[in-house]
């Protein structure tokens, strides 16, 4: 297989065979025999040893280094450790670019791809309505009751039931620079927080600076987002819509897929509204307009639930109500 043919189909393996940036990616992160060893995984390193007639230690050394790299994960299974490479496109983008040593060649080329191969990608998920790959996970405080909120949909409740809690740098703010908003505050719970320690690109933290990583990005407007999967999540993201490689296209009725809201959609009490716009200016997708100036207008179809108009309104005029069942979430 030649170099173009190996990189091409480690693209096709990511649902992105007609991308021609992203092999580009591939190759300025590994060599070609690399590039071929990763295309035959998944594998344990003894297995790729007597394949590509390398010596255990060699390939186990060479296999690390990969994994460090952020393109090949492991695994355990019957007491062996497999490698297997991303199993998406997402997962590929945030583990390189957590890479200290990424060459500024791949930080480009990633770029490259944000503004052209990925909303193309998003807009076939939003066409053919494939489930979203995040969603929006609502402020708890907002919530006009709370008794109907799922643990799974409760940023402190996926604190509160992590069995290991991380954060590392925001791979989207890391690549784009386009604000001022903090940048280690991306939360790794669970084995997405076991996965970033063990590869170096996290820290431990303690459920209360965890707390306080998210009091701090509502603060400055962030939204949280986790994986669009009920049950046990692995991250907690707090995202701007100038970097995020989700938020940011949340807004266009083409690429709009790629997110789902929460259950919930924010109402204002006309009656305490005082036309003072604060949830008008920190609505993340323009949701919020003002009716005839005098009171605060949410558009229902474009609402993300996410709650910050309500934290922050100065007189609690918001708040957020179920509008959307739990079947809404998908299950694993």
């Amino acid at each position: 297989m030649t170099q173009q043919d190996v990189y091409r189909e480690l693209s096709k393996k990511l649902m992105m065979e007609h991308s021609s940036i992203l092999p580009e990616i591939w190759n300025s992160i590994c060599s070609l025999e690399e590039a071929e060893i990763i295309n035959a995984l998944p594998a344990t390193a003894e297995d790729l040893a007597s394949r590509f007639a390398k010596p255990q230690e060699e390939m186990q050394s060479l296999l690390e280094n990969l994994y460090h790299r952020g393109v090949v994960f492991d695994y355990v299974r019957d007491g062996a450790t497999h490698y297997r490479m991303p199993r998406h496109v997402v997962q590929f983008h945030d583990a390189t670019i957590l890479w200290d040593e990424a060459p500024q060649e791949m930080m480009d080329l990633w770029i490259e791809f944000g503004e052209t191969d990925y909303p193309r990608l998003l807009e076939l998920v939003t066409q053919i309505r494939m489930p979203a790959f995040m969603r929006v996970i609502p402020i708890n405080e907002t919530l006009a009751t709370k008794n109907q909120v799922l643990a799974y949909e409760d940023a402190l409740q996926l604190l509160e039931n992590a069995s290991t809690i991380a954060v590392t740098t925001c791979v989207c703010r890391k690549l784009l620079k386009k604000c001022e908003n903090a940048i280690e505050n991306c939360i790794q719970i669970n084995k997405g927080a076991e996965y970033n320690l063990k590869r170096g690109t996290g820290r431990a933290i303690g459920i209360e600076e965890a707390k306080q990583i998210l009091k701090d990005a509502q603060a400055s407007g962030l939204v949280h987002l986790t994986e669009n999967i009920g049950g046990k999540s692995n991250v907690i993201c707090n995202c701007c819509t100038c970097c995020c490689e989700m938020l940011r296209f949340a807004t266009d009725s083409r690429t709009k897929g790629v997110l789902a809201p929460s259950r919930y959609r924010a109402t204002v009490n006309e009656e305490d509204c005082t036309a003072c716009e604060v949830c008008v200016d920190i609505c993340p997708v323009g949701s919020i307009s003002m009716s005839r100036g005098e009171v605060a207008l949410v558009e229902a179809e474009t609402c993300i639930g996410c709650g910050l108009c309500a934290t922050l309104c100065p007189v609690a005029a918001i708040s957020l109500i179920e509008v959307r069942s739990e079947e809404f979430i998908p299950m694993k």
